[in-house]
């Protein structure tokens, strides 16, 4: 594997968290896996989740994969995002940098 990490561009942040899951499962309008209905479904959803920062979250039949939330270091902000390539160019790891 590459050691090399890349820097591939920002994340801009306004709500302390980021989101890692596959978005056609809960941010198209014909999803049946949205994490909630609301903004503040969501964070009392996150609440109850939340351990220690990271939270998993479901698919609506109930089991893990849906998504990850993390807490983002020191809140809002702009964050760094890398990649790290494998022998054939595919990418095999990314990296937030939150501090």
């Amino acid at each position: 594997m590459e050691t090399k990490w890349e820097q591939v561009g920002t994340i801009g942040v306004d709500a302390g968290l980021c989101w890692v899951g596959d978005p056609c499962y809960c941010v198209t309008p014909d999803a049946n896996n949205h994490p909630a209905r609301t903004w503040q479904e969501f964070c009392d959803k996150l609440q109850a989740k939340e351990v220690k920062g990271v939270a998993q979250w479901d698919y609506a039949m109930g089991h893990s994969g849906l998504g990850v939330s993390v807490s983002t270091g020191y809140g809002d902000g702009k964050y760094p995002v890398y990649i790290r390539r494998n022998e054939e160019g595919r990418i095999a790891e990314v990296r937030v940098k939150f501090i």
